[in-house]
């Protein structure tokens, strides 16, 4: 008799896999592919034609073996998908990534208002083209004979769902990451929808992220060999996937710092305003998977590891010698800053500091090459000391207090440099990693379940253990006076 699980269609920005999840929420089969934004019209756009071929590939490969009760769906954030009248993509779902974005932020707040107070009543900081309702600015203004086609529009997590079943659903994870749609106090379309006319194209009525889209379409059944009546889920967005384990078990008083591509830094909040200081940093508020306001504060840690590290041969050996030396001598600093728009300290010029040469990213970048090679392991403590300063940052904005337990999950949980790093920069509180290999997977599969066997949150949660073990704090030397030092080159320019 084959398994009974749940699929899960876990959607990164580059990196996207499918996982099959068993009743007591464990991995029994996974796949995975890579796919890179396509270009159209100078724009970058999503490979959706590739990924929803290789989706169904890989479902009806898993189906071969494992009865699947249940498709439930994750992705990254700030991406849509606009319809035309048949129901078939009116134009290309536009990446965040894309550089035009840049065309269109004048523009943007002169038709919208001004940045900050757009910000305290869509809880949404400038972000470039990070900021969802920025791309449908920009088909609306730049391409009207595109945005005279739309009929409809999709978050990718339901747009996905809506290739699967053609029913199209709306939840609330995806529609308050800092999208300018949404007015957290009025709890409504914010002045950007309803200025955009996008509050007319998105479904109606808000849902659940674990109720039921509608189910397989009988095509897609017969060719993944799916029940017809398989279940899926309307989806949720990532990070908040990655919370919900935690609000399964009970979880209270904690901090998630989810990290990937972004480190995103999460605690849940009664409230959703902001400081004055708050505004200036960029923090935000989420919803999470019950529509409850979530203080977040992100920055691109896993860009910023990959776009430096491009500049040396060398692998990351997690040399503590080597970290302790750069800490002594200050004299080796990797400032950030990869996304201008979305950097852990606004305004620093991202570089390379070296005995008081700068070497200014855009032009290691212009030049290629690996000149960053001859630093050997001092490199990567440098860069692993700026990350983890970086994340320090984003902790303080999202309100942990001293004795706040902070959860480290994600890609940046197998760095040990940095785990050690976190640790020793914030020795007021308990920085722990889990046995959470797969936080975001992990949270779909639990609405799948919750789908599937109509269950609610509490009886999936009982299914499993979360186990957490804390960071030693180590002394890695004078981390006061380097942070200083470093602070004064991201104050300097």
């Amino acid at each position: 008799m084959k398994p009974s699980v749940v699929a899960v269609l876990d959607v990164g920005k580059t990196n996207k896999k499918l996982s099959a999840y068993s009743r007591d929420l464990e991995v029994v089969a996974e796949q995975r592919t890579t796919l890179e934004p396509n270009e159209r019209d100078g724009l970058e756009v999503e490979a959706t034609d590739e990924l929803n071929a290789w989706f169904r590939q890989a479902l009806k490969q898993l189906a071969a073996d494992c009865d699947i009760q249940a498709v439930a769906i994750t992705t990254h954030g700030a991406t849509c998908a606009v319809l035309d009248e048949s129901g078939g993509l009116a134009y290309p779902v536009i990446s965040y990534t894309s550089e035009k974005g840049a065309e269109i932020q004048d523009a943007f707040y002169e038709a919208f208002g001004d940045r900050e107070t757009l910000h305290r009543a869509t809880c949404t900081p400038d972000l470039g083209f990070a900021n969802l309702g920025k791309a449908l600015f920009y088909l609306k203004t730049r391409m009207p004979e595109i945005w005279a086609r739309c009929r409809h529009a999709l978050f990718y997590p339901a747009y996905l769902g809506y290739e699967l079943t053609g029913q199209r659903g709306m939840e609330h994870t995806y529609l308050g990451n800092h999208s300018y749609l949404w007015d957290f106090h009025e709890f409504t379309w914010s002045s950007v929808a309803k200025g955009l006319g996008a509050d007319r194209l998105f479904p109606s009525s808000l849902s659940n992220p674990w109720e039921r889209l509608g189910t397989v379409k009988p095509a897609i059944a017969a060719e993944c060999g799916l029940s017809p009546d398989c279940p899926v889920t309307i989806g949720l967005h990532d990070s908040n996937a990655n919370l919900l384990p935690y609000l399964a078990k009970g979880y209270e008083d904690f901090l998630l710092n989810s990290t990937g591509t972004w480190c995103v830094a999460m605690r849940q909040s009664k409230t959703a305003d902001f400081t004055d200081e708050e505004i200036r940093a960029k923090v935000l508020y989420n919803l999470d998977a019950f529509g409850n306001p979530l203080k977040t504060s992100i920055f691109p840690a896993g860009m910023e590891y990959d776009t430096f590290r491009a500049f040396t041969d060398a692998r990351d050996e997690a040399d503590f010698a080597a970290l302790r030396e750069v800490v002594a001598r200050r004299d080796l600093f990797v400032i950030p800053g990869v996304l201008p728009d979305a950097t852990a300290f606004p305004g620093a010029t991202a570089r390379v500091v070296h005995e008081g040469r700068e070497s200014l990213l855009a032009d290691l970048e212009r030049d290629g090459g690996k000149s960053m090679a001859h630093l050997g392991q001092h490199y990567y403590g440098a860069l692993n000391l700026s990350l983890a300063l970086a994340t320090r940052a984003t902790l303080g904005r999202c309100g942990a207090q001293p004795g706040t337990t902070v959860l480290v999950e994600g890609g940046f949980a197998n760095n040990k440099s940095y785990c050690a790093l976190l640790a020793a920069l914030c020795p007021d509180n308990t920085i722990a990693l889990t046995n959470m290999k797969e936080g975001t997977s992990l949270g779909a599969a639990i609405t799948g379940w919750m789908v599937g066997e109509g269950l609610d949150l509490a009886e999936v949660g009982a299914r499993f253990t979360i186990e957490t073990k804390p960071i030693p704090v180590e002394d890695l030397g004078d981390l006061g006076a380097y942070s200083a030092a470093f602070d004064a080159l991201v104050a300097a320019h």
